[in-house]
C-alpha cells in the first residue's frame, strides 16, 4: 500500500484576518516507529483559532511551554480512522476510529503526580506548541490519539472533546457541583458553554444562563437549561434569577465572555460562598471585584486551564453512550476554512460550533 506522502491542508504563515490562511497541499512528515498517520474525517473551528490568526496569542506564554509558532496549522480537534501504523505501535492497527488528544500530559511531570496534568510543562499541543488538525492527513505519536467508543458518531467526537472535556474539569473538580446546586452560565451559545449545561445537567442541577438577545432564548431552553434570563435589563435579570434561586442567589457562576459586565452580574447573583470561574478575558480589562467582595461575600474566584486524561475519557464514554451532544451550528469543507472564521468571528445569533469536514 503507497502511503500519502502530502496532504491537503490549510496553513498560517503571518498574522491577520482570514485571507493569511493559506490553502494547499504539504509535505507530511515521515511515519515514525511510534506514530499514526490518520484521515482525519472532522474537526473544529474555535475562537481559540481566530486568536491566533489575529495575533491575539502572540504575547500570551504559558509557563513552561514554547511560545506560539508561524507557521501553523490550526485547528484544535481531529476525529478519523487510523490509515497506517509505525512499527512500534502496539496500541492501534489500521481501520481504527480515533479522536486526537486536545490537551496531552507528560506522564512523568510533577504536575501530573499532583492530579494538575491539564498543567503539564514541555508537551505540544495540537493547534498550540505542535501542528493542528486543519488537514485531511494527519501524522501524530500514538499518545496523541484515543480510541473512539462504537457507539460515538466520528462527527460529534470532532466538534465535542476539547469543550467537554474542559467543562468536565469546571463542573466536577473547580467547582464540585453537587445535586440540587444552581448554576450560571454565561455564554452558554458556544461550545464550552452548551457542553457545561450539559454536564452540570449530569451532575443533578439546575441550570440557568443568561443572554442578550431575546432570539436565543428558546434555543438555550432546547440545549437543556432549566431557564435562559435576558440580560438586555440587568436589574430586571438580576431578580428574575434571585427569584428563581428562593432570594438565595446561585451557587456557582461560569463565564465564558470574559466581560466586566457579566462579571458583575455574576458576583451580584452569586450566593455566600459561591464559586466564579474564569474562562476568558477581553484585553486589559480589570476585573470588576475588590479585596472588600471577597470578604464580604466570601467569594471564591476560580480560573480553568484546559484537562486531564481523565477529564477526556470520562467524555468519550458519555459520548459513547449517547449522553452528551454538542449543537453543530453550521459545516464548513477545509477549503472553506477562512469562512468559517468570518462566521465565528462576526456572528451575533451563532448557537453551537463550526465543524470543519476535510473530505467533504
Amino acid at each position: 500500500m503507497m502511503l500519502p506522502t502530502k496532504t491537503f491542508a490549510v496553513r498560517l504563515f503571518e498574522y491577520g484576518g482570514p485571507e493569511k490562511l493559506v490553502v494547499d497541499e504539504y509535505d507530511l512528515p515521515p511515519l515514525g516507529p511510534h506514530d499514526l498517520l490518520v484521515k482525519n474525517l472532522a474537526g473544529s473551528v474555535s475562537r481559540w483559532d481566530i486568536k491566533y490568526r489575529s495575533g491575539l496569542l502572540a504575547r500570551y506564554q504559558i509557563p513552561g511551554r514554547t511560545p506560539f509558532p508561524l507557521p501553523q496549522q490550526l485547528g484544535r480537534e481531529t476525529a478519523g480512522e487510523v490509515v497506517a501504523v509505525g512499527s512500534g505501535v502496539i496500541r492501534f492497527e489500521p481501520g481504527d476510529r480515533v479522536v486526537g488528544v486536545t490537551h496531552p500530559e507528560d506522564p512523568g511531570s510533577v504536575e501530573v503526580a499532583r492530579g494538575l496534568g491539564n498543567l503539564s510543562q514541555g508537551v505540544a499541543v495540537p493547534g498550540h506548541q505542535g501542528m493542528g488538525s486543519n488537514a485531511q492527513y494527519l501524522v501524530r505519536d500514538e499518545h496523541m490519539w484515543l480510541h473512539l467508543p462504537d457507539g460515538a458518531d466520528i462527527e460529534q467526537a470532532g466538534v465535542s472533546l476539547w469543550a467537554f472535556s474542559t467543562s468536565h474539569r469546571i463542573v466536577r473538580d473547580r467547582l464540585g457541583v453537587r445535586p440540587g446546586d444552581d448554576v450560571l452560565v454565561i455564554g452558554a451559545s458556544g461550545g464550552m458553554g452548551q457542553a457545561t449545561v450539559q454536564l452540570a445537567k449530569l451532575a443533578g442541577a439546575r441550570v440557568i444562563t443568561t443572554t442578550r438577545q431575546e432570539g436565543k432564548r428558546d434555543t438555550l431552553l432546547e440545549l437543556g437549561a432549566d431557564a435562559a434570563v435576558v440580560t438586555t435589563d440587568a436589574d430586571r435579570a438580576r431578580d428574575e434569577v434571585r427569584a428563581l434561586t428562593g432570594g438565595e442567589g446561585v451557587d456557582h457562576a461560569v463565564d465564558f465572555t470574559g466581560s466586566p459586565e457579566s462579571l458583575r452580574f455574576a458576583r451580584d447573583i452569586l450566593r455566600l460562598g459561591g464559586r466564579i470561574v474564569l474562562t476568558s478575558e477581553q484585553g486589559d480589562a480589570s476585573l470588576p471585584f475588590d479585596a472588600a467582595d471577597f470578604m464580604r461575600l466570601e467569594l471564591n474566584l476560580l480560573g480553568v486551564r484546559g484537562s486531564r486524561m481523565i477529564d477526556m475519557i470520562t467524555v468519550l464514554k458519555l459520548l459513547g453512550e449517547n449522553r452528551i451532544s454538542t449543537r453543530i451550528a453550521a459545516r464548513f469543507p477545509l477549503a472553506r476554512v477562512g469562512e468559517a472564521h468570518e462566521l465565528l468571528e462576526h456572528s451575533t445569533d451563532l448557537v453551537g460550533r463550526i465543524a470543519i469536514l476535510p473530505w467533504t
